[in-house]
């Protein structure tokens, strides 16, 4: 699963970088920097999750993080 998820990630990277229309230069360069940074911080938020072995918990959290994630898309699908 997770070499699905890389590949589908680096294919939208690509395509943002190298579609006129999409981030350049400097902007390209903080928004996959801040993915990287968000990616890692996911991997390590699940793995103390799993260590603290409480799944109702656990659930509570990623929802909130789920609700937040799906504001912003809102956000942004509002402007185009």
């Amino acid at each position: 699963m997770d070499n699905i998820l890389n590949k589908v990630h680096k294919r939208v990277l690509n395509e943002m970088l190298n579609t006129p229309d999409r981030l350049k230069g400097e902007s390209a360069g903080k928004v996959i920097d801040a993915d990287q940074k968000l990616r890692k911080a996911i991997a390590e938020f699940y793995a103390a999750l799993e260590e603290a072995r409480n799944p109702d918990v656990a659930v509570e959290l990623l929802a909130d993080h789920a609700a937040i994630i799906v504001e912003m898309i809102r956000e942004f699908k509002s402007r185009k």
